[in-house]
């Protein structure tokens, strides 16, 4: 595991009952040796100490090799680096935190890598993994009618690539569909928390329909709701996607919620789940990861916003 800051370790350490960081979920699955390794060696061995875990230095780039599990758990301006070198030596399966890169310039580069290599790369959209969200991509499929969509609202914190990313990657999991943003209009954009990726609020069309992009900027509370509307029938992912909920026209002409379907602490352990995914990679029980759809919502996400980067560099001089 390459880094130990929050995804890494810090997320769960005061939580009994989360499992949300790498560390922990490693720790949870029998048969796994854990390595951990950050430029702050202080950080590592706090982590390795907790997990009883191995740690070294960071890694030449020869001693990749040497495992068949890696985690990149690092800030995203570092990703690229490590991943030319982990694929270089085509360890069996990468978990990579996204974005997988923040700049239009790296994605050849790193395609290139990953065609190149022999190993499988998990980008951590997390959601995707859930079994949660595996039956609820199945209730789509056969309780809901794809003709009768009328747009979707998806609400979000702390950057369009960073944060908005996972409702794209979740909504292409759940359709089967590529996002294009098709007529992608900005409404306001502003870099609140990231000076290279904005929180915007925008519209596009997807599968035909409107989806409404709607940043929140200055707020101390996670936000990451998804609303559904269908003709007669709605679906409600909130609470960050921890619970989905689902509604239906009435007699009386209003929406209630089936509680009886409703799916709620979905992403309790969502960790375990994700890391579950690479085992089964290395173990030859799944044979694809989510590498090429991942980086190409990442290259979609940055034509959209490398111009207001532009933009907002020429204001700032």
């Amino acid at each position: 595991m390459i880094g130990c800051g929050n995804i890494g370790a810090g997320y769960d350490l005061n939580k009994p009952g989360s499992v949300w960081s790498h560390a922990k979920a490693y720790s949870l699955i029998d048969g796994i040796e854990l390595t951990v390794t950050d430029i702050d060696r202080d950080k590592a061995c706090k982590v390795a100490k907790i997990y009883s875990a191995k740690i070294i230095n960071d890694p030449g780039k020869k001693e990749y090799k040497n495992f068949d599990l890696i985690s990149i758990a690092t800030p995203a301006t570092t990703h690229l680096e490590y991943l030319k070198n982990i694929l270089n030596h085509s360890t069996s399966v990468v978990i990579c935190e996204k974005p997988v890169v923040n700049s239009l310039i790296q994605i050849d580069e790193v395609m290139n890598i990953y065609k190149s290599s022999h190993s499988n790369v998990l980008v951590n959209y997390m959601r995707r993994f859930q079994p949660a969200y595996k039956i609820a991509k199945e209730k789509l499929k056969n309780d809901f009618d794809q003709t009768s969509l009328k747009e979707i609202i998806v609400k979000y914190r702390r950057g369009f690539l960073n944060n908005a990313s996972h409702a794209v990657d979740l909504l292409e999991y759940l359709y089967d569909e590529p996002f294009y943003f098709t007529n992608f209009h900005i409404q306001t954009f502003t870099f609140d928390s990231f000076d290279h990726d904005p929180t915007l609020t925008g519209c596009c069309f997807y599968l035909d329909q409107p989806v409404n992009f709607v940043g929140i900027c200055d707020v101390t509370y996670p936000i990451f709701e998804i609303e559904i509307f269908y003709a007669d029938s709605k679906i409600v992912i909130c609470h960050s996607g921890n619970e989905i909920r689902y509604y239906t026209k009435r007699e009386d002409s209003d929406l209630r919620e089936d509680q009886g379907e409703r799916q709620t602490n979905i992403l309790d352990k969502y960790m375990i789940a994700v890391i579950k995914e690479a085992i089964d990679l290395f173990n030859k029980r799944k044979t694809s990861d989510n590498f090429i759809p991942a980086l190409m919502i990442n290259k979609r996400m940055l034509e959209i916003i490398e111009p207001l980067k532009k933009q907002n560099a020429t204001i700032s001089n």
